[in-house]
């Protein structure tokens, strides 16, 4: 399986994401491809990885208020090989657990099982996710080993996430072409596949209360909302191989929330359900962030 990190101007994450990927899937190819960053700390954690793994430095101005994510991702898809896994993380990711050939083998025998299958996502459900009755429809499929979501009021996230493992011959065989926008790309993803996979036990998860850009920018209303809820760099610690196995294992199956399971490095504490997103639940910054970006 080839591992693609996707980066821009966040180099202590891209430090941390990287670690975890040399910790825990060492035998897994390994690439970087960077968004254009111009801050001097992330160009130097860059430089550093360079030295021991594969960094493409483009910048796709798409427009869009992830910047050139998706662009980057169908980057990723033309040059990986024409018959074999890829997995897409971002640098405000890490892998929380070892991950082995036996888990590899199961990721190639769950599109063998399911030809209908498009995308697995290799992260742990969030918390927030739950918060609405409506959204706690997750079901597991005794032969695939997968979850499945069905939430009742929305689509976003059940056939397609930007965390994803997929098999480069299933996308082509379908004419897939990663388009601009999670919506955008979940609608085309239900049109061709069944709902998207959900590990029993994953290996990677999103960074709590983590930083970020919206079209490569930092309003005052994103540097506001990332003041006030503490945003900054909270690593997750390792599970160790009995916790996988556990989790592996439990009868019944467990659904795999990230707050019920995985735990900040070295005590740190957050409120739960943990936030992704500095302006997550705030309708009045979201207005202000995007006034303050198209007047500039």
């Amino acid at each position: 399986m080839h591992i693609f990190v996707f980066s821009y101007n966040r180099g202590p994450f891209l430090d941390n994401c990287i670690r975890s990927i040399e910790e825990c899937a060492p035998d897994c190819g390994l690439t970087v491809i960077d968004d254009g960053s111009d801050d001097e700390e992330t160009r130097a954690v860059l430089e550093r990885i360079g030295e021991r793994h594969r960094v493409i430095s483009r910048t796709a101005d798409s427009g869009h208020k992830l910047g050139g994510l998706y662009a980057n991702m169908q980057a990723a898809y033309e040059m990986a090989g024409e018959d074999e896994l890829i997995c897409f993380l971002q640098d405000d990711t890490q892998m929380v657990r070892r991950l082995t050939a036996a888990d590899i083998r199961d990721f190639e025998q769950c599109f063998e099982r399911e030809p209908k299958l498009g995308f697995i996502s290799p992260a742990f459900v969030r918390g927030i996710s739950l918060k609405r009755e409506t959204d706690r429809d997750f079901r597991f499929d005794e032969a695939s080993g997968l979850w499945f979501w069905y939430p009742q009021k929305r689509s976003t996230g059940t056939w397609f996430s930007a965390l994803l493992i997929a098999s480069t011959r299933r996308l082509r065989a379908v004419n897939w072409c990663f388009e601009v926008g999670e919506s955008v790309n979940n609608r085309r993803a239900r049109a061709l596949f069944c709902r998207m996979g959900r590990l029993r036990a994953p290996f990677s998860m999103w960074l709590p209360n983590g930083r970020a850009y919206r079209g490569k920018q930092k309003s005052l209303a994103l540097r506001f909302g990332e003041w006030y809820r503490r945003c900054g760099l909270y690593p997750l610690e390792y599970m160790d191989d009995a916790a996988v196995e556990n989790l592996r294992s439990a009868r019944p199956p467990r659904l795999p929330v990230a707050e019920e399971i995985l735990q900040l490095r070295g005590g740190a504490r957050l409120r739960a359900p943990w936030t992704y997103d500095p302006m997550q639940g705030a309708s009045l910054l979201k207005l202000l962030d995007r006034l303050e970006r198209k007047s500039r």
